[in-house]
């Protein structure tokens, strides 16, 4: 089954370009687009997409600012930020909002293809100019992964994770949170798959790494 994809851009000859290079690549659709801010709420809601190709500026404004409330809503969904500008600043913002990939808008369709597949395994994507000219000043190491995951998570999840791996059983959490079992259940269930976890040992050890107890 193709990896369904949404594509949020105010510009129409952007939006065409996009979709002539997904049709290109196999494995892939293109479920909806969205030209505005409000658009890529309501079509992510309804498309359920896997992967958000976002524009960093949305009807001149920041559409970063729109990625914490899209996790919230969609757990599971990952982000590729794709913009023509190269700062650092705003590439660090993009990343510590917990987007998973940023393309330039000049990136080769190989470039693409790389980044689908790197957002599709749970890894994060730069474009090949921003690695040679972004990552040096970041100074970044395989636990820059994991920070950029964290950036992700709602305060709820993360006091999910401290508890948890104080040694808090799903009923004891529920008990300390004053919430049911079940919405428990349900918070752990997205926390290990923003997380890439598959169990309890995993998310304490995440948890030690990150200094999140």
């Amino acid at each position: 089954m193709p990896i369904r994809i949404v594509v949020a851009d105010d510009h129409p000859v952007v939006l065409d370009g996009i979709r002539l290079m997904l049709n290109s690549i196999e494995g892939y659709e293109l479920v909806g687009v969205a030209t505005s801010l409000k658009e890529i709420i309501s079509v992510c809601t309804s498309m359920l997409p896997a992967v958000l190709i976002l524009d960093l500026n949305v009807e001149g404004k920041n559409s970063l600012d729109l990625v914490p409330e899209l996790y919230h809503r969609h757990p599971g969904l990952k982000i590729i930020i794709f913009s023509a500008y190269q700062s650092t600043g705003l590439v660090k913002k993009a990343l510590e909002t917990g987007v998973h990939a940023y393309l330039l808008k000049d990136a080769s369709k190989s470039e693409w293809v790389e980044a689908l597949k790197a957002v599709e395994e749970g890894r994060t994507y730069l474009s090949k100019y921003l690695k040679a000219t972004v990552t040096p000043v970041f100074e970044v190491v395989p636990d820059m992964v994991d920070f950029i995951q964290i950036a992700g998570l709602s305060e709820q999840e993360k006091k999910i994770i401290r508890l948890t791996a104080a040694g808090l059983s799903e009923q004891e959490l529920a008990d300390e949170l004053f919430i049911s079992k079940h919405t428990v259940h349900t918070h752990k269930k997205n926390i290990f798959k923003k997380l890439h976890l598959h169990t309890n040992a995993d998310l304490v050890k995440f948890a030690y790494r990150n200094n999140l107890v």
